[in-house]
């Protein structure tokens, strides 16, 4: 199956103004060691991309982050990121246990149908959000269109969701690094965050980032199957 995605963490913490006076040392360092040849420095945050714009780690007072587009792999992107935190937790004034006051990852994905937008739509709506018959008949009209946002809690943290059914047109606003895209699609959005509002030490972060990222791309898997499964 042809799919899009995207992948975005993204960690706030207690603003930390010391960043602020090693930002040149540290896109120098981080550009090195992540293999990201361009950087720049836009007021009180560093950004160190690579020039086709596939990968981008970002570093400011208040929060850092590591964006993928077209994972070719469920382990690349959490591989990526953890490589990338790591090094960050192990840079001069940052500190191996800063005060979280927000972690997650966002997952963004869409898998090519090979049907037209109606026939996704019953598929959508009888597999997965499901009309009842009651449902049917109390609004008593033809489905055009169907999507759901969910929210849910596990173990590992919050994960807010929302998918549905999508034309060529629409994944345009959601996919903006891409150039061309299928005909119809199947949309999943999966958000995994936590609030601790503590010092978190560095293990249970990197723990954190390869957990939410591989069970965002599990689940989304188990979705799209559900859905587009025979």
């Amino acid at each position: 199956m042809s799919v899009i995605n995207e992948h975005i963490f993204e960690i706030r913490y207690k603003p930390n103004p010391k960043i602020l006076d090693h930002r040149g040392t540290w896109a120098e360092l981080i550009s090195k060691h992540m293999d990201l040849s361009e950087w720049m420095i836009v007021e009180n945050r560093i950004d160190i991309y690579d020039k086709e714009g596939k990968n981008r780690a970002f570093v400011g007072f208040s929060n850092a982050g590591f964006v993928c587009y077209d994972s070719p792999t469920a382990n690349y992107f959490p591989e990526k990121t953890v490589k990338f935190f790591r090094f960050v937790l192990n840079l001069e004034d940052f500190g191996s246990t800063p005060f979280v006051m927000r972690i997650g990852i966002r997952s963004r994905f869409c898998t090519a149908f090979p049907g037209n937008f109606e026939d996704l739509c019953n598929r959508y709506s009888q597999r997965y959000l499901i009309l009842t018959e009651k449902a049917q008949v109390a609004i008593n009209a033809k489905l055009i269109d169907i999507g759901g946002h969910l929210n849910f809690v596990d173990k590992h943290g919050n994960f807010n969701t929302m998918s549905g059914p999508m034309p060529n047109e629409q994944m345009k606003q959601f996919f903006s690094h891409k150039k061309e895209f299928p005909e119809v699609g199947l949309y999943y959005d999966v958000d995994y965050w936590l609030k601790p509002e503590k010092p978190v030490d560095g293990k249970e972060i990197i723990r954190l980032i390869s957990t939410f990222a591989e069970e965002s791309w599990k689940r989304h898997e188990r979705v799209r199957d559900l859905i587009l499964g025979n």
